[in-house]
């Protein structure tokens, strides 16, 4: 760590609290790609007022975003959760301007290859990050470019292909709860949510931090399933149009026709 950089630390350490930015279109904290470096960045501000400019900025060219507080209990969390987004560096505002920070130095890189190991996708950065570049700019309300949507397309199809997902399962009830909207079958309830035109999709996660967000309470007594793209028509239910992958944050629908091309 350069002298600048540990002093840029020191800085953002001592705030009480900053202010950053979470893109509209994602639930996401809201990521850009240095197109000279290639760092993957995230924006932190001290100012609230630097924050929201920014934001303005960003609505110009048609990319909506909300301005998030963290304050300091909150701060060590937000650095970690940083490495479960593939985002290596910080672009960090205040009085003197920016300093761009590692992510490393705020917060040490977890051991991959145990994560890899482990049962259940504790985290899937690759995927993360290039759903949220793939999303932030399918939905903008422009005319997009055709080319570099594709190529942000290819590389988040890459990485859904060779990725593993959560499936939250419920054990099998003798009497059906009525109220609950979950499907049997045979030992196994599949939970599953409705669309506003009444279409059934199967909520599915691309780590754990995720199926924890939107299960929420249910997390604690469900059983997860780890399941590779190719395993997932498998647990299909009737009547079920495909599948939503983090419904909490992206929210990116994956139809069955979709499934069936990539597989």
């Amino acid at each position: 760590m350069s002298i600048n950089n540990k002093f840029s630390v020191k800085k953002l350490q001592r705030l009480d609290g900053f202010y950053t930015v979470f893109s509209s279109l994602t639930r996401m904290p809201y990521v850009s790609c240095d197109q000279e470096t290639y760092d993957d960045l995230i924006y932190i501000f001290a100012a609230e007022e630097a924050c929201r400019d920014f934001i303005k900025e960003l609505e110009e060219q048609k990319r909506p975003g909300a301005m998030l507080k963290i304050p300091k209990h909150q701060m060590a969390g937000f650095f970690n959760s940083l490495h479960a987004l593939d985002v290596n560096m910080v672009s960090f505002h205040d009085e003197a301007g920016e300093a761009r920070i590692d992510a490393e130095d705020l917060s040490p890189r977890p051991d991959m290859e145990k994560i890899k190991a482990s049962k259940i996708p504790l985290m899937n950065p690759q995927l993360t990050l290039t759903m949220i570049y793939f999303l932030q700019e399918l939905r903008r309300p422009i005319t997009r470019d055709t080319a570099h949507l594709r190529e942000l397309e290819e590389e988040m199809v890459a990485n859904l292909i060779k990725s593993h997902f959560i499936l939250g399962v419920e054990a099998g009830q003798q009497d059906t709860d009525q109220k609950s909207e979950a499907v049997n079958t045979k030992n196994i309830r599949i939970p599953f949510m409705k669309s506003k035109e009444g279409d059934i999709y199967q909520p599915i996660y691309s780590d754990l931090a995720e199926f924890r967000k939107y299960a929420g309470p249910k997390a604690q007594s469900m059983r997860m399933l780890d399941l590779t793209l190719k395993q997932l028509p498998q647990f299909m239910v009737k009547n079920a149009k495909g599948f939503v992958i983090n419904p909490a944050s992206v929210n990116l629908v994956l139809t069955e026709d979709q499934l069936k091309r990539l597989l």
